[in-house]
């Protein structure tokens, strides 16, 4: 069995960074312990540490497979007695498929509230029983398909209203992979750009037009949310 190595970087990022380039892979290929987050010190001048971990690479990513099952199963037995799950562990992030057509708008629930919900939960929890693992996605009844084609269609729409009124459109606050979405959608129309707001994990996406029309004042200050 290897052994693990330590690294250390100015965050904990960093760290496993060097230990990917060391090992030669991804981070969903390795096994890692956090031995320290590290610290900036006073103004990054006193007191500084470095992130320090210990990493090595897995040896099965078989069992990451059959946790990631166990841990859906478990969720949503209640809903989904006897489910098919697929996982692609090549992904990301790692989809993870529930194959049961009676049930699936039970798993998705209103708005898609219940699915997000248990994805929030098995991310938890696949954190803390295998660090250092990329996240998960659920998906089932073809819901991320259509959730993905909904955002792009968002994306085109809200880019038209922008060129056509000359000001700022917003969406709603967006996860990082669903944000990423409304970047792609609209890389290729150069008559906007789009950047990301706010704090957290949670931003809005904000699409700019580059160019203002002459018979209206463009504000920057002023946003129009969808």
């Amino acid at each position: 069995m290897d052994e693990f190595v330590e690294f250390s970087g100015k965050n904990v990022d960093e760290a496993i960074a060097r230990a990917c380039e060391h090992f030669q892979t991804d981070r969903d290929q390795l096994e890692i312990e956090i031995i320290t987050g590290g610290s900036s010190g006073i103004f990054g001048l006193v007191g500084v540490k470095k992130a320090r971990i210990k990493a090595k690479k897995r040896n099965n990513l078989r069992e990451l497979e059959l946790l990631i099952k166990d841990i859906i199963a478990n969720l949503i037995r209640p809903m989904s007695p006897n489910p098919e799950i697929l996982i692609d562990l090549q992904s990301e992030p790692i989809l993870v498929t529930i194959k049961d057509k009676e049930n699936s708008g039970l798993i998705i629930g209103r708005d898609g509230q219940t699915i997000a919900a248990l994805q929030y939960v098995a991310n938890r929890i696949i954190a803390k029983k295998w660090p250092g693992t990329s996240r998960i996605q659920l998906d089932t009844g073809d819901y991320r398909q259509k959730q993905n084609e909904r955002l792009r269609k968002t994306a085109i729409y809200l880019a038209q209203q922008a060129k056509r009124a000359g000001r700022i459109m917003s969406t709603q606050p967006l996860s990082s992979y669903h944000r990423r979405l409304i970047h792609l959608a609209l890389q290729n129309d150069y008559e906007v750009q789009t950047k990301s707001k706010g704090e957290g994990s949670m931003k809005k996406v904000l699409i700019i037009p580059k160019k203002r029309r002459r018979n209206k004042p463009f504000r920057n200050n002023r946003e129009t949310h969808y």
